[in-house]
């Protein structure tokens, strides 16, 4: 009897552990199955890879579901970050420990050669993103020192190209926009993924022993440039005025010689009226224009007395004769 129990709560034993064994294999099973959900925000896109080849290179935010590992894995790529990468000492090796200590103790830093031989220490800031998922990840090594390196090569054959005045006054901006076509060129060449949203110079400086030189050349070309604005502006504010006036003066002219021309033109008309008559009775004709001279000249006489050569006095009533 005591066997038949003793084997019972042994077979039940045994079962209960095949049964909690099952069900912690299925829980496990049931959390390995939903490690596979995974969530991409707003600011990113998933990489998937199973066993190690891309699958999905472009996953779009939100939730989704893959293989749990190891046989797929999902990597977050930050696409909508802007990152930015400010750059001092752009030598291409990475400084020894003696050579900071170095820099440290005298003060000098890596510097640029322009042009026209002329030393200039250059800080700038290159402002990326990542554009291609798959090429970031899997094309380059370590994607930021390749953009430093790319970035430092741009700088130094853009700045020998330039002379010094060139750069510390009105060639900034040109040497930007070269630096920025230059770095994602090289980028692009190699597939880095990398895309280069904007590149600013945030200093040139030459270097202390003749810094107040070059700001005394600088100063005086600003002063140069506002000299030439202003007098382009002034040029621009008075030539419209005085073509507006020579406009003017050459239409009262032309005013004044049509109206010349018409008193002219009336006058001869007159004349040539007053010549027709006079052919006709010369001696009426004549004394009708003395008269009508003398009535325009003294309106407001009333008589004329004219003396001959004897002394003789004579009065002309002019009303009378008028009427």
């Amino acid at each position: 009897m005591s066997k038949t129990i003793r084997h019972h709560l042994k077979d039940t034993a045994s079962s209960l552990i095949k049964y909690f064994v099952s069900v912690i294999l299925a829980g496990l099973a049931i959390i390995y199955l939903l490690s596979g959900i995974y969530k991409v925000s707003e600011s990113e896109l998933g990489v998937i890879q199973r066993f190690g080849k891309v699958i999905d290179g472009k996953v779009e935010p939100g939730g989704h579901y893959r293989l749990p590992w190891p046989i797929d894995t999902v990597t977050k790529v930050p696409v909508k970050t802007t990152h930015s990468m400010d750059i001092i000492d752009f030598s291409l090796k990475q400084a020894s420990d003696e050579k900071n200590e170095f820099r440290d103790i005298t003060g000098l830093s890596i510097y640029c050669i322009t042009g026209d031989n002329n030393i200039v220490f250059i800080d700038f800031v290159i402002r990326y993103n990542i554009v291609d998922p798959v090429k970031y990840l899997f094309n380059i090594n370590s994607s930021e020192d390749f953009l430093k390196h790319t970035a430092c090569a741009a700088v130094i054959n853009s700045l020998a190209g330039k002379t010094v005045d060139d750069i510390l006054t009105v060639g900034k901006k040109s040497v930007e926009v070269y630096l920025k076509k230059e770095i994602q060129e090289n980028l692009d060449s190699l597939n880095s993924g990398l895309g280069i949203n904007d590149i600013e110079i945030k200093d040139v400086s030459p270097i202390k022993a003749v810094r107040d030189y070059f700001e005394r050349v600088i100063n005086a070309q600003i002063q140069k440039r506002e000299l030439i604005n202003n007098a382009e502006s002034y040029r621009n504010q008075n030539i419209p005025k005085t073509k507006g006036m020579a406009m003017q003066i050459t239409e009262e002219a032309w005013g004044y010689r049509t109206q010349v021309i018409s008193h002219a033109q009336g006058d001869a008309d007159r004349f040539k009226q007053q010549l027709n008559e006079y052919s006709k009775a010369k001696e009426i004709t004549k004394q009708r224009m003395y008269l009508d001279f003398i009535q325009q000249k003294f309106p407001e006489l009333e008589k004329i007395i004219l003396v001959d050569n004897t002394g003789k006095k004579r009065v002309i009533n002019l009303r009378l004769l008028s009427n």
